[in-house]
Formats: C-alpha cells, structure tokens, sequence
C-alpha cells in the first residue's frame, strides 16, 4: 500500500528467514483491518526505515529476531501474540525502539493516511496561514532582566 515514502530502500540488513520473523512481528504490532482498508505493518518496509533512521536499532533487532522461534513467521497470530505479548516484557526496552520506529514508519505511509482520511503528504503548509499577532505582548519578557550569565 506504499506509494511515496521518503524511505529510501537499500540492499535489506535481514536474511530471509529475519524478513519472515519480522513480518509475522509487525503483523501482531499493528494487524490489517477486518474490512481491508488499513494494511498490516507487515506490509510496511520496516527494515529499511530503521535502516535509514536509526542504522543504531538494526543490531538489537536483529538479535530479537534471530531470538524468536524459526517457525515464528508461520504461527496464527493469536499464538504469535502471545509470544510478542512476552517479547514485550523480556525485552521491554527494544521492543518500546521496535514499537516506536514501526508506529513512525506506518503513520508516515501516504496509503495509511489516505485510508484514516487524512491528505497525503506534510501536515504543513497546506495553505495553513499564521496569523499575526499583537507583538507587544512580548514587551514584558524583553523588560525583565538577563537570567543568564553572558561567556566569551
């Protein structure tokens, strides 16, 4: 359902195997709608963004990956869920980066803006206008002393 990220794809940092971990992880993190309008997480290129905006993130999550069963991908979700569901307690600290950078990937997905009735693209300027304001309000801020001690 991507159509125009900023993402910049590269070779993936993941073997096959961590590419089928990885989807069966993010379909439990953010799961498809029941009427088909918001895609799973999965569908999302996940491991490039990370690999893009936090290079930092790819080792740990290589590690929680190659930490989950081999036949991970291929459980229900349910089963899947609960195994996340502990992932999420044992590992609270990359699996709080994982949640993060995967919510950040997925809402930045013109498809997924689309589907919740939002334009594609930056939120701002959409012919936005700022209004001008009274600029003496500031006047007493600019009145009151230095609160800082000036360096060289």
């Amino acid at each position: 359902m991507s159509d125009g990220n900023d993402i910049i794809t590269t070779d993936s940092p993941l073997s096959d195997e961590q590419k089928d971990k990885l989807a069966g992880l993010l379909d439990v993190i953010i799961p498809p709608s029941e009427d088909g309008s918001l895609p799973s997480a999965a569908e999302m290129d996940v491991a490039a963004y990370v690999q893009t905006h936090v290079p930092e993130l790819l080792p740990a999550l290589v590690q929680v990956l190659d930490g989950l069963d081999a036949n991970f991908a291929a459980l229900e979700r349910s089963e899947r869920h609960s195994l996340v569901e502990e992932l999420s307690k044992s590992q609270a600290d990359v699996f709080g980066l994982i949640l993060f950078n995967t919510f950040a990937c997925y809402y930045q997905d013109d498809g997924v803006h689309k589907a919740i009735g939002m334009e594609a693209g930056p939120p701002f300027p959409r012919g936005n206008t700022v209004e001008p304001g009274d600029l003496s309000l500031l006047d007493p801020v600019l009145e009151r002393p230095t609160l800082y001690r000036k360096t060289n």
